[in-house]
């Protein structure tokens, strides 16, 4: 699907045909915004050649394994957004690719709902920050896809407080699994989020006939603000790996209580195992089975030895 609005002095100017609207940008008059959500190869390709893109750009815009990226070509800055979304894992949301010119901008976008609508809008809704030109529909878009990234932070950080809470649980059992499964879905946020912060604040002297002084500073705090979330993921790592030693530890006081336990039945066992192994080799010269009391006194030997160790275990806090 392709749509496309003209801009001029910040307002969406309306009542134009395309092929006006492409002169007037060319002329400097404004810019033209094309917005295409996944398109085919020959869409971009022909608003390429309209428009001059460089093709290397465009070659990574139709790329599906493009990560997170930015690129500058011939005064054409490229700007690759890989999208998240959590629902108990991380998982992949598409990409929202924008190539900028003096006079253009493509977006380039995967997945539903569709970013650029959102993105539009709020830039519509700010006229002095859209008179900027192109340069503030990248920041724009860069700074929403961070917060995105930020709400998955956010999602991951809940359950990442419900595991803590169940490694200290001694119903909820072994969480190593839920563990090794939150340290996995890190990973593939600080995938994400890790390769933008440098490239943001590199954009402002990689390209300043685009990036105009006030939305530099709109970049810059983007770059802080990916830094900010890059530390806070660190954090989450730090947390998960206390979570996983704290549950083997926990592992381990639950494997020498059982030990304890299988020991002290095992002495309690042995008492009366010995005392009848003892008086079934059928020695022929045993005085005491010759004794009338010789049976009971036994059984009563037996008896007082097992409870004398179990209440010595009980008191040790072994049974």
């Amino acid at each position: 699907m392709t749509e496309w609005a003209f801009y001029r002095d910040g307002r969406k100017q309306t009542g134009q045909d395309y092929d006006h609207a492409v002169a007037q940008a060319r002329q400097r008059q404004g810019f033209v915004w094309i917005r295409l959500h996944e398109p085919g190869e020959d869409d971009l390709r022909g608003i390429a050649a309209d428009f001059g893109l460089h093709p290397l750009a465009v070659e990574d815009a139709m790329d599906p394994r493009q990560g997170t990226k930015i690129g500058h070509y011939d005064g054409l800055v490229y700007l690759v957004l890989r999208r998240v979304r959590y629902d108990g894992g991380v998982r992949d949301a598409g990409r929202l690719t924008m190539l900028a010119g003096p006079d253009v901008v493509v977006s380039v976008s995967e997945g539903d709902p569709d970013p650029v609508e959102a993105v539009a809008e709020q830039l519509e809704s700010r006229p002095k920050l859209l008179g900027h030109g192109p340069a503030a529909v990248l920041y724009v878009a860069a700074d929403s896809t961070v917060d995105e990234y930020v709400e998955v932070a956010e999602a991951f950080e809940a359950d990442l407080t419900e595991i803590e809470a169940a490694v200290f649980d001694e119903v909820s059992g072994n969480q190593a699994g839920r563990i090794y499964h939150a340290k996995r879905e890190l990973l593939k946020l600080q995938r994400a989020v890790a390769p933008l912060g440098l490239p943001v604040r590199s954009l402002t002297q990689r390209a300043p006939e685009l990036v105009a002084p006030k939305v530099q500073t709109y970049f810059r705090g983007v770059g802080d603000h990916v830094d900010r979330l890059h530390a806070q993921l660190g954090g989450y790592d730090e947390i998960i790996g206390s979570m996983l030693q704290a549950n083997l530890a926990q592992l381990s006081v639950a494997q020498n209580n059982d030990m304890r336990k299988i020991t002290s039945w095992a002495a309690i066992i042995a008492v009366p195992t010995a005392i009848a192994g003892i008086y079934g080799m059928n020695f022929r010269h045993m005085p005491e089975l010759h004794w009338r009391l010789g049976y009971p006194g036994v059984m009563l030997l037996m008896a007082a030895l097992c409870w004398m160790l179990y209440v010595n275990f009980k008191r040790r806090d072994w049974l």
